[in-house]
């Protein structure tokens, strides 16, 4: 009897020394738990019943990588698009719905959108998203993290960490239509924080070093990474539209405290300076007749090279008219040419 107390007692000693053990490994592979801290994290967007419109606004996140692709609302099924190996592609499934006629918008890094929906399965996770309106089109898709052992559930932290590589909640106070983002230390003065308007020529620049300089003549050029856009732009109260000459793609900001923000993509623009200007010229004895001087020359056209990335041939041309995808290569077509893709980077322009 007192055998039998003794084994008793060792048993349940083993049990509470285990039992801490236990319960960690429940929570970091239960898929119950997944769901629970997924919910918390993110607050979810709910659409009108036709998906053209948002009834209740969640939390905005920010996609950090490339190749996300969304359809237009009015498509019957979203696109599946697949994290693995830390790179965003598109399932056998929707590659075959990705047709021409399919209207599509290819996402890239750092632009933002809303989570309608997040569901745990016993492989993955799926993540719906939903978009702002781009030219007036919304767009939705389902992004898929799957899990590294479909056998073994992952723990929660890991997921999370996996996750965040892709896909992150935008601060709060950066949300909805944020304010521009304020000066940097050592940037210029920004006269409408003293009560005088600032002027909307000069130069800005954007996280991640992207530049914008708007000349006082109305026109404008975009630099990002090794590639740059010209175009027009023209103000309406505190609405400022950029529109590229080579591809007639429009962007649309807001001037905000003499800063800008994009629209659609909340992008912030920091004013950093004023626009160049000529040199003076030195004043001459008057002469009659003078003939007045020749036009300036036209600004030289955006041009596309072999090896560039999908970001910088839309940052400089916008996005494509329609995608095509034929095995390995992926086809942009614009109103006057059609550039190729291998394995993400230039390999022919027509």
């Amino acid at each position: 009897m007192a055998q039998a107390r003794r084994i008793s007692a060792y048993v349940l000693t083993a049990a509470i020394m285990l039992s801490p053990r236990a319960w960690m490994q429940a929570q970091s592979g239960d898929p119950a738990v997944l769901q629970q801290k997924l919910s918390a994290q993110f607050r979810l967007t709910t659409t009108t019943a036709d998906r053209t419109d948002i009834v209740t606004a969640g939390d905005v996140v920010q996609i950090h990588r490339p190749g996300l692709i969304m359809f237009s609302v009015d498509e019957p099924l979203p696109p599946t698009n697949v994290y693995k190996a830390g790179k965003i592609g598109q399932g056998f499934g929707t590659a075959m719905l990705i047709d021409r006629s399919t209207v599509q918008r290819r996402f890239v890094p750092e632009e933002k959108c809303w989570v309608t929906g997040i569901v745990v399965r016993k492989d993955s996770v799926a993540i719906d998203l939903y978009s702002d309106p781009y030219n007036n089109i919304r767009y939705y898709g389902t992004l898929k993290i799957p899990f590294p052992d479909k056998n073994a559930f992952p723990s929660v932290d890991s997921f999370l960490q996996t996750m965040a590589e892709v896909l992150t909640v935008v601060p709060q106070d950066n949300q909805g239509a944020p304010e521009a983002a304020q000066p940097a230390v050592g940037t210029a003065p920004n006269r409408a924080q003293d009560g005088q308007p600032a002027p909307v020529p000069g130069q800005y620049v954007a996280q991640g070093g992207s530049r914008l300089l708007l000349l006082p003549n109305g026109s404008f050029t975009k630099f990002v990474g090794s590639g740059q856009g010209q175009g027009q732009y023209a103000i309406d109260g505190d609405n400022l539209t950029l529109t590229f000459t080579s591809t007639g793609f429009s962007q649309h900001l807001k001037i905000q405290r003499g800063n800008l923000m994009d629209v659609n993509t909340h992008q912030a623009w920091t004013r950093t300076g004023d626009a160049p200007e000529a040199a003076p010229v030195a004043a001459q004895a008057p002469m009659p007749a003078i003939a007045p001087p020749p036009p300036p020359a036209d600004a030289p056209p955006p041009t596309i090279a072999v090896g560039q990335t999908e970001l910088q041939v839309t940052t400089v041309f916008g996005q494509p008219t329609r995608v095509a995808k034929v095995g390995a290569k992926e086809i942009y077509y614009y109103k006057d040419m059609k550039v190729t893709f291998t394995n993400g980077k230039v390999s022919n322009v027509e």
